[in-house]
């Protein structure tokens, strides 16, 4: 039962998280700085190989963007430029896929946005990671897709999916 939960975990996770869904940047301005404590090692909070139950490498870079690889121990892995936003006192990643083994760089005129909610949980040490439903934006404009996010009335838990949790490798 748990290598089936594992794999049920990865599939969602993988098929959630890569998946780009707008052509265009939802955000363009008011991004946050970089918060140190997200770069590192991230893996599946699970028993086990980390490398078997997904993980994730998240690097700062100096001008408060960060570079992301996930899934690390795939070959559909993908990089992706992630911009924090904090919206409503959320914190909002918007990532643009840079390239992936499998299939290069992304055309220009194809989807390479998605949004993640993180939220920081264990003192940090872990995070909940909502990724965008493609329901929510199906039909929409970016800047509709902002305005939802930003109204006092939204109901992020109709935008975003279920939460999958991440906790922090230790640095060597």
């Amino acid at each position: 039962m748990k290598i089936l939960t594992r794999l049920a975990f990865l599939v969602v996770l993988a098929c959630s998280f890569t998946a780009c869904l707008l052509k265009e940047a939802v955000f363009t301005e008011g991004f946050a700085k970089a918060d140190g404590t997200l770069g590192g090692v991230w893996t599946g909070d699970g028993d086990g190989d980390p490398q078997k139950i997904g993980s994730a490498v998240c690097a700062p870079l100096d001008d408060g963007r960060y570079v992301l690889h996930y899934p690390t121990a795939e070959k559909e892995g993908m990089y992706f430029e992630a911009r924090p936003v904090v919206i409503r006192d959320r914190t909002v990643l918007q990532l643009r896929a840079l390239a992936s083994f499998s299939d290069g760089i992304p055309k220009a005129d194809v989807e390479r946005y998605t949004l993640a909610w993180i939220e920081k949980v264990d003192g940090g040490k872990k995070l909940r990671v909502r990724c965008l439903l493609e329901a929510s934006v199906k039909g929409r404009t970016a800047a509709q897709i902002r305005a939802a996010l930003e109204a006092e009335s939204a109901d992020w838990g109709k935008l975003f999916g279920e939460p999958a949790v991440f906790r922090r490798m230790k640095d060597r």
